[in-house]
């Protein structure tokens, strides 16, 4: 699976540069309680070519980027971010109870379900008490991604364009549930598109904020 993503960071489309509205709005209400963002850590965590290290930057936070992928973090080290890891979500170089937020948009979902409770785990031991995630998982009536192998419980290896090989889990509202019962203040919703001109590819995400 590491092969496929750093396929995916050598290629001109997978450089986003702005940051998800929606991330924007959720972030900054969680901010307006805070008394000095410039106390705060944060974490990106699989920050791809690190369209949200800029936001957290310009919330004046400790910014910390971390992706697996080394193309991806070396996009982020010519874009002059600084403070990069490369690392699994499986096992977070980071002390426990030592991070304010994480973000984890659009990149928990690429894993087995047995893989997504072992990463979970790893970010509620590292964040602080009242720290806070906010992320998104894929949906499960989501279309889009599934195109390839179906190995079980709604998990496929996706052959779509250049993630063909990554492995991609879809999530329903009860499964959802269950995975973030370890935290407290869990709240969610969720986003829906189809593709401009084949409304048969829909691409939805569930949208999460929970609090450790």
């Amino acid at each position: 699976m590491r092969q496929s993503w750093e396929q995916h960071y050598k290629k001109e489309k997978s450089l986003l540069s702005y940051p998800d509205e929606n991330l924007v709005r959720m972030l900054a209400l969680y901010l307006r309680e805070q008394k000095n963002t410039s106390d705060l850590i944060a974490i990106d965590l699989g920050c791809g070519t690190g369209r949200h290290l800029k936001l957290l930057e310009d919330f004046n936070m400790k910014t910390i980027g971390a992706d697996f992928s080394f193309n991806a973090l070396s996009s982020c080290t010519k874009a002059g971010f600084k403070n990069l890891i490369n690392c699994n979500n499986e096992n977070l170089p980071f002390k426990d109870s030592s991070i304010d937020i994480i973000i984890s948009w659009g990149s928990l979902h690429y894993c087995d379900k047995d893989n997504m409770i072992k990463m979970l785990s790893q970010i509620h031991r590292v964040l602080k008490r009242g720290g806070r995630l906010l992320a998104t998982l894929r949906k499960d009536s989501d279309t889009y991604l599934k195109k390839g192998k179906h190995i079980q419980n709604n998990t496929w290896i996706t052959e779509l364009g250049d993630l063909k090989g990554s492995v991609v889990s879809f999530f329903s509202q009860e499964e959802l549930k269950s995975l973030f019962k370890i935290f407290n203040n869990v709240q969610y919703g969720w986003m829906e598109r189809t593709l401009i001109g084949d409304v048969d590819k829909v691409i939805a995400h569930w949208v999460i904020s929970a609090e450790k």
